[in-house]
């Protein structure tokens, strides 16, 4: 799934600014990186020295991670 369409990316910011603290560091760091630095998977792999395949696990568990919250807390 394509995470970063225009809806998308302001659902997430919005969820993000609502729940971002709840998210680990490194889930809120990768965000940080793909969403408001508009970086490429590759690029936020490179920042966080990993792979490029767990940059995309890591920020696919970070939205999944704030609309789990959504659903639970709804602030």
């Amino acid at each position: 799934m394509n995470k970063k369409n225009i809806e998308n990316v302001d659902k997430y910011i919005s969820l993000y600014e609502k729940y971002g603290s709840l998210l680990t560091q490194n889930q809120s760091q990768v965000f940080q990186l793909y969403f408001y630095q508009d970086l490429s998977y590759a690029e936020v792999a490179e920042i966080m020295a990993t792979t490029r395949a767990a940059a995309y696990d890591a920020v696919n568990k970070a939205c999944s991670n704030l609309e789990k919250y959504e659903a639970k807390l709804k602030i």
